[in-house]
């Protein structure tokens, strides 16, 4: 397990990620997924760097 902010690194080296919000867990998918075709809106914001 491994818990950081940068989206490079856990794009890198990680099978599976998850995105939490504020202590909720908005998304678990497999990295390359979440970070292609993120099912929630908030996920997409914010691997795209509209906020966060």
């Amino acid at each position: 397990v491994i818990v950081t902010h940068n989206m490079q690194q856990a794009a890198r080296v990680s099978d599976a990620t998850a995105f939490l919000l504020n202590g909720e867990l908005i998304e678990f998918r497999p990295t390359p997924q979440l970070f292609t075709t993120p099912s929630d809106p908030r996920t997409e914001a914010y691997i795209t760097g509209r906020f966060g």
